[in-house]
């Protein structure tokens, strides 16, 4: 028992733990590039990554007005480990998602349809390893890219650059929080994690508890060789691997902007009747959308202000309450709709038992939009990237089931509003109920989003990434 309660207080070796994961960047880097290298040469492949251990950015938290002009990061994919050398009976100590990877749940996922992954993009189907470069200027960035590049080059063909990805935030008005394409506030509401407290941290950003406390999620949960909820460290990664490790999710998922901003439009001339003003019609396309997303665009809960748009009273303009609100003042989502995309992305306690169900499915979110011209057109998505411990049991357990599976919120085949609207009829899945006296239906409801690709990766710790170099499994 000893030992558990000094688990549960174990600090972080932020020295060990690579940057971005318990701790974000924040807003200062807000240019993005990711390049995928596939290793052609296992030897090549070793030898590089002995030199970016020694490149890559850790967690120690910066000096006041001292940040660096740019970051990089390293994470491997199983087929990359492979690829470097580490044989089948080291990979055979990660759990089956990772070894198996992505695409090969992608059903699991429902990337079905449009996003089959028969369709995702070149070099996105079963990519090795990927870098990652955040930078406050666009010309620092790309002359870290080209250096790197450089270095690839130089091998003679034992590392191969596949895939390119530019991303970049989307400021907020007035210095408010980042937006995605949709308009929507994002960002914010990630977990507070006990003894990684930041400048963002607020309450409602940890896990319900009694009493209207808030808890702080153990590190554990989101980083190997510490403690997670249930006070002990995670066994999904083999020695000396684990110690500082996270499980990384990358996905690239493009918006329907045009789609989502006519769907509103419509449903909002659907539900007034006789000749609606345009500012009528225009506040009714905003409720639509807030209920769909179960958020108002600045960030404001539906539980918080739920009829009318925010601004209204001292709580809704602070942004440090911005998340302090519980499902279970709403049990039946006659305020925000119980299969609103944020409900069940983070259900909170709306599941009951003060929250308990879901304490142990958090993830850290560090994703950034994107945005390309092209001769097919203009392109606008998100770089959905985030941290957990086991992505079984956080990121597949709330894409497939809380977002995927209507059934743990009493939704039958109501599917996610946003990223899974799915056919053209109710029994398809493509509907969405918004609880009401009477209710009312949104039918039909099509997909927003669409995946183009990704995949599991596991980012080592600085002292792991040594190890994978040096191929001590020899």
């Amino acid at each position: 028992m000893m030992a558990r309660v000094l688990w549960r207080w174990a600090r972080v070796d932020r020295r060990d733990l690579q940057g971005n994961v318990l701790c974000g960047y924040g807003k200062a880097f807000a240019y993005a590039r990711y390049l995928f290298v596939r290793v052609v040469d296992a030897a090549a492949g070793r030898r590089w990554l002995w030199e970016l251990a020694g490149q890559v950015t850790n967690a120690v938290s910066w000096p006041n007005h001292n940040k660096p002009s740019e970051t990089l990061n390293v994470a491997l994919t199983a087929q990359g480990r492979r690829a470097i050398g580490v044989p089948e009976q080291v990979m055979a100590e990660f759990p089956e998602e990772f070894r198996h990877g992505m695409a090969a749940r992608a059903t699991l996922l429902g990337d079905t349809g449009t996003s089959d992954r028969d369709a995702w993009e070149r070099g996105l189907r079963e990519p090795h390893l990927l870098l990652t470069v955040m930078a406050q200027d666009p010309q620092v960035r790309d002359r870290r890219d080209a250096t790197l590049r450089d270095r690839i080059e130089s091998t003679g063909g034992g590392l191969e650059l596949d895939y390119v990805q530019d991303a970049q935030l989307l400021p907020g008005p007035r210095g408010g929080y980042a937006r995605e394409h949709f308009g929507f506030a994002d960002g914010f509401s990630q977990p507070a994690i006990r003894g990684a407290q930041g400048p963002d941290t607020r309450k409602g950003m940890g896990t319900p508890g009694r009493w209207g406390r808030w808890h702080r999620v153990a590190p554990g949960e989101f980083v190997l060789g510490y403690p997670g909820e249930d006070g002990l460290p995670p066994k999904t990664a083999p020695a000396p691997l684990a110690q500082s490790g996270s499980f990384m999710v990358w996905r690239k998922l493009e918006q329907d902007v045009d789609g989502f901003n006519s769907y509103v439009a419509e449903q909002a001339e659907r539900d007034l009747p006789g000749e609606a003003t345009e500012p009528e019609l225009a506040h009714r396309a905003e409720l639509v959308a807030a209920e769909m997303v179960g958020r108002w665009r600045d960030g404001t809960s539906l539980v918080v202000s739920p009829r009318l748009p925010p601004g209204g009273n001292k709580r809704q303009r602070d942004r440090r309450q911005i998340n302090r609100f519980r499902y279970v003042d709403d049990p039946d989502g006659l305020r925000c709709p119980v299969g609103a995309h944020v409900r069940r992305a983070n259900p909170r306690d709306s599941l009951g038992w003060q929250g308990r169900p879901t304490k142990r499915h958090r993830i850290i979110r560090r994703g950034m939009p994107y945005d390309k011209e092209s001769a097919a057109g203009r392109e606008r998505g998100l770089i959905f990237v985030c941290y957990q411990a086991e992505i079984a049991r956080q990121f597949e357990l709330i894409q497939a089931r809380w977002l995927y599976d209507g059934d743990p919120f009493w939704l039958a085949s109501e599917r996610d509003p946003l990223t899974m609207g799915g056919g053209q009829s109710s029994a398809e899945g493509g509907h969405m109920t918004i609880q009401g006296t009477p209710p009312r239906f949104l039918v039909p409801l099509a997909s927003f989003v669409t995946t183009r690709g990704g995949g599991y990766f596991f980012v080592p710790g600085v002292a792991a990434i040594r190890a994978l170099a040096s191929a001590y499994w020899r």
